[in-house]
C-alpha cells in the first residue's frame, strides 16, 4: 500500500452535485468540492521540477485532515 500524499487546499468550489449510486438506487446529493495542490516532488520525487504542481478537484469525502 502506498503512503498518503499531503496536498494544500487551493480553492473551495462549494457544494456540487454528487451522484451516488448503489445497487438499490441512484441519488444526487450536494457535497463540498475543493481544488487541492500537490507538489510534483511529493508525487514523483526529486526527479520532478521543484516548482511544478498538480491540481486535483476532489470531493470532501476523498480528503483526510493533515
Amino acid at each position: 500500500m502506498r503512503a498518503a500524499v499531503s496536498g494544500v487546499v487551493d480553492r473551495l468550489h462549494g457544494g456540487q452535485s454528487f451522484l451516488t449510486a448503489t445497487r438499490i438506487s441512484r441519488a444526487r446529493t450536494r457535497s463540498t468540492m475543493y481544488s487541492v495542490r500537490f507538489s510534483a516532488r511529493e508525487l514523483w520525487g526529486e526527479a520532478a521540477a521543484a516548482r511544478d504542481a498538480v491540481y486535483l478537484d476532489l470531493w470532501e469525502s476523498y480528503l483526510e485532515p493533515a
